[in-house]
C-alpha cells in the first residue's frame, strides 16, 4: 500500500467506525427480481413509461444525431436541439429565460457561486441542498452575509430578516437579499410553507432587493399542472411582468427543475430573467467548462415531456397521490403505539398551502417519508430481508441523531405492496418494545405528522 494509499485508508476506517461509511450498492430490481424498490427518486414510474419509449424511438430514427454534443455550450455543443428545448421550457414553465445544466448541482453551484456579490446576503433554510453550500462557499459573499433560518420556520426567517433590516444603513440600501430553499425536501418528505415564507420576505425586503430561489427537483413533474412544480401552482412564478422582465407578479424569481428524479432522464434546467442568463453563460464554470447535454438526453427529455403533458402524466401523478395517501393512513396507528426513541418522523407544520388551490392540497401527503430511527442500518437490512430496498441515511448526509430509512413511493405500485411494507414496519416496532397505544380513531389520512 503507498502513502497515499495508507493515509486515505485511516480515514476511511474512521469513518466506518462512526459508522458513516459509503459504498454503492447493486439491486436487481428487473422484473424477474423479488425485489421491490422503495428507494427510487423515479416517483411517476415515468422510466417505465411505454408512450415515454415509443416516443423515444420514433425521435431516435428521424434524428440525425443521437449521440454527444461535441463540446461546451459556447464552443459546439449549442445546438438548435438546445435552444428549442429551452424554449419549451420557458414556455411551459411560465419563465423569461430557461438554461439547461448537465445537473441540479452544476446549476445551484453555478448560480451561487457567481450570481450574489460581494455585498448581498444570501439567507437559506437549514436543511438546503448540499449544491447551495458548496455554491456560497465558492461565491464572494462573506461567511457572515450568509445566515441560515430554522427549516420551514417563518418565524425563524423573520428573525433573520430583522437582524439584516436594522443594520445601519438599511433603507438606502440596494443589496441583494437572495432566499434559498426547496418546496419539497428529500430527507425530511416534507414541503415548505411558500406563502408565509414570502410573506416573511415581504414585511422586511423590498421586492427591489428580493431574489427568491426555489429548487423544485423533488417536486418537477409531481406538483401543479401537468407537473409545472409548486412556486408554478400557487401563481409565484416570476412570469414575464411588464417588458418582458422577471419581476412579474409573482414573487419567486428563480426556479430549479431538475430531471433526474420523476421526470427520470437526467440534467436541469434553471428559470431565471434573461440577465441572469447572460450572466451565468459568462461566469459560470460549470456550464462554461462542461460538455453539453448529449442529443440522446434531449431527446430522451421531449419524449418524457410528451407524456407530462398527456392524460397519462396525470394519471401517474393521481397515482402517485393516491398511494401517499393509503401509506400515511397505514402509518398513523403503527407510529402511534411506537416510541418515538425507535421510531418517529421528523417535526414539521402542517398545512404549507392555503385552503381551494386545485394543483395543491392544504396539507398534501408526500411521497416521501424519511423515518427516523437509531438503528438505520439495521432496519434497511430488516426490509431487505422481505425483498424491500429501503436505504440508510447517516451523517454527515442528516444530522447527528437523525439518521433515518428513507421511503419513497411510485406511481403504479401495487396497494398491496404497500400494506406488506407497511406490516413490515410493524413487525419491527413490535420487536423494538411498543408503548402505549393512543386511543381514539384518527381523522382523515392526508397529515400523518399532524395526527402524531
Amino acid at each position: 500500500m503507498s502513502g497515499l494509499d495508507h493515509q486515505l485508508d485511516s480515514l476511511l476506517q474512521q469513518r466506518k467506525s462512526k459508522g458513516r461509511f459509503r459504498s454503492l450498492k447493486t439491486y436487481d430490481t428487473s422484473k424477474d427480481s423479488n425485489l421491490v424498490d422503495f428507494s427510487s427518486n423515479d416517483y411517476l414510474s415515468i422510466t417505465t413509461s411505454k408512450a415515454a419509449r415509443q416516443g423515444l424511438i420514433s425521435r431516435f430514427e428521424s434524428s440525425p444525431a443521437v449521440f454527444g454534443s461535441t463540446g461546451s455550450r459556447l464552443l459546439s455543443g449549442s445546438t438548435t436541439w438546445h435552444a428549442s428545448l429551452e424554449k419549451r421550457f420557458a414556455t411551459f414553465f411560465h419563465s423569461p429565460e430557461a438554461l439547461l445544466f448537465n445537473s441540479g448541482w452544476d446549476a445551484n453551484v453555478s448560480f451561487f457561486s457567481t450570481v450574489p456579490q460581494p455585498k448581498d446576503w444570501v439567507i437559506y433554510d437549514e436543511l438546503v441542498h448540499a449544491s447551495v453550500h458548496s455554491g456560497m462557499r465558492a461565491s464572494r459573499v462573506p461567511t457572515q452575509r450568509r445566515l441560515a433560518f430554522k427549516h420551514n420556520d417563518p418565524a425563524s426567517l423573520r428573525r433573520v430578516l430583522r437582524q439584516i433590516s436594522n443594520e445601519p444603513g438599511a433603507s438606502d440600501r440596494k443589496d441583494v437579499v437572495f432566499l434559498a430553499l426547496e418546496s419539497l425536501y428529500s430527507m425530511d418528505g416534507d414541503m415548505a410553507p411558500l406563502p408565509a415564507i414570502l410573506d416573511a420576505m415581504d414585511e422586511y425586503i423590498p421586492r427591489s432587493r428580493q431574489c427568491v430561489v426555489l429548487d423544485e427537483a423533488h417536486s418537477t413533474g409531481v406538483y401543479g399542472r401537468q407537473g409545472r412544480g409548486m412556486g408554478h401552482a400557487l401563481g409565484e412564478e416570476g412570469g414575464w411582468g411588464d417588458e418582458g422582465h422577471s419581476r412579474g407578479k409573482g414573487r419567486i424569481d428563480v426556479r430549479l427543475m431538475t430531471f433526474g428524479k420523476a421526470v427520470g432522464c437526467s440534467g436541469a434546467v434553471l428559470l431565471c430573467s434573461p440577465t441572469i442568463r447572460s450572466f451565468l453563460i459568462n461566469f459560470a464554470r460549470p456550464l462554461i467548462f462542461s460538455t453539453a447535454l448529449p442529443h440522446s438526453t434531449l431527446l430522451s427529455l421531449k419524449s418524457v415531456w410528451d407524456v407530462l403533458e398527456s392524460q397519462e402524466g396525470d394519471d401517474r401523478r393521481q397515482s402517485l397521490y393516491a398511494l401517499a395517501d393509503h401509506l400515511h393512513s397505514l402509518l398513523v396507528p403503527i407510529l402511534k403505539s411506537t416510541s418515538p426513541k425507535v421510531l418517529r418522523l421528523p417535526p414539521t407544520s402542517p398545512d404549507p398551502f392555503p385552503q381551494g388551490n386545485p394543483y395543491l392540497r392544504s396539507d398534501p401527503a408526500s411521497p416521501i417519508l424519511g423515518l427516523i430511527t437509531p438503528e438505520p442500518h439495521a432496519l434497511a437490512q430488516f426490509f431487505l430481508d422481505r425483498g424491500f430496498i429501503v436505504r440508510p441515511v447517516v451523517p454527515p448526509t442528516v444530522p447527528p441523531g437523525e439518521e433515518r430509512v428513507r421511503i419513497c413511493l411510485r406511481a403504479g405500485m401495487d396497494k398491496a405492496v404497500v400494506e406488506r411494507l407497511a406490516a413490515i414496519l410493524q413487525d419491527w416496532a413490535r420487536l423494538k418494545g411498543k408503548r402505549q397505544v393512543v386511543q381514539g380513531p384518527s381523522q382523515g389520512v392526508v397529515s400523518l405528522r399532524a395526527k402524531l
